[in-house]
């Protein structure tokens, strides 16, 4: 592998440490970097930086370049928005402006500890900030070299404000008649190990035995990434819309089925599996021959 500048040596030189270094990432392919305890992942439209232990806390920085941007995760013990507490680096208060870009800071680079601390008193959050240098420099590498001036913004993303503009789409999309009833009543739900996005399922359409849902994934708004978009993605497409479905534990996955009325009508099943970045095909089993004879036919994506 032939490097463009200093930064490509640096990571190169981790290969001896125990770091991970894949090629860059084709289209609809994802390239992964881990070191110490940090892990990054570069997909067809961003890469995602997080801590390999407890991901409270998630860098993206899209691949049209950009500013970083940091969100940070409400967890079970604290609720980590702004107004509840603030960021520490080594026990140094760090006061950054959200939505707004600002250079990146150094100690995020040099520091060894990054926390969330409560303003009243009470458990806080953190994580080693040993490897984040590392995973920095291999994002940047994979998006193209350092860029001449690293920026940074902080971003927490109004989850109730990306719900009523996923009800928009929906509404545009499918029939004009109320289905929020089908909804599911869980809502939003945390994608597990995934602080920087959540998936939304909202209900568009009912025939014969199937509802049909609009499944969404929700984050921050990044350069050519919208915050509202489609959660599946086969062959290069984007698919909004699923039959009768169910997330599986940790909402690292979700079922779509079809079904005509008869006993034996034609059906199809498939099962989409998320790769950090989206859910893409797993497993698709159909029976289009309507003959009452259920001998699936398997499809394999590519």
């Amino acid at each position: 592998m032939r490097f463009r500048d200093p930064a490509s040596a640096f990571v190169c030189a981790l290969l001896t440490t125990g770091a991970v270094l894949p090629g860059s990432a084709r289209a609809d392919e994802i390239a992964r970097f881990h070191h110490k305890q940090w892990q990054a992942e570069c997909g067809p439209d961003y890469c995602t930086l997080l801590p390999r232990a407890y991901p409270w806390l998630a860098l993206m920085r899209s691949n049209r370049g950009g500013p970083w941007v940091l969100s940070v995760e409400g967890g079970m013990v604290l609720e980590m928005a702004p107004e509840n507490g603030h960021l520490e680096i080594d026990d140094r208060r760090v006061d950054w402006p959200q939505e707004v870009e600002f250079p990146f800071p150094q100690a995020l680079l040099d520091g060894a500890v990054i926390e969330f601390a409560p303003e009243e008193e009470g458990f806080s959050e953190g994580t080693s900030l040993a490897g984040i240098k590392a995973g920095v420099l291999w994002v940047e590498e994979q998006q193209g070299g350092v860029p001449p001036a690293r920026m940074l913004t902080w971003r927490q993303p109004d989850w109730a404000a990306l719900e009523v503009r996923a009800r928009e789409i929906t509404t545009e999309m499918c029939e004009d008649w109320e289905m929020s009833s089908y909804d599911d009543p869980a809502g939003i739900k945390h994608v597990e190990g995934h602080p920087e996005i959540r998936v939304l399922a909202q209900s568009c359409w009912t025939a014969a035995y199937n509802v049909g849902s609009n499944v969404y994934l929700l984050g921050p708004l990044l350069d050519g990434v919208e915050p509202v978009r489609a959660a599946g993605r086969h062959l290069g497409e984007d698919h909004y819309e699923f039959g009768l479905w169910e997330l599986l534990d940790y909402a690292d996955g979700f079922e779509s089925h079809y079904k005509g009325r008869g006993i034996g009508d034609c059906f199809s099943t498939d099962r989409w599996r998320f790769d950090g970045f989206v859910y893409r095909l797993e497993l698709g089993i159909v029976d289009d021959d309507c003959d009452t004879k259920i001998i699936p036919r398997v499809v394999w994506p590519e």
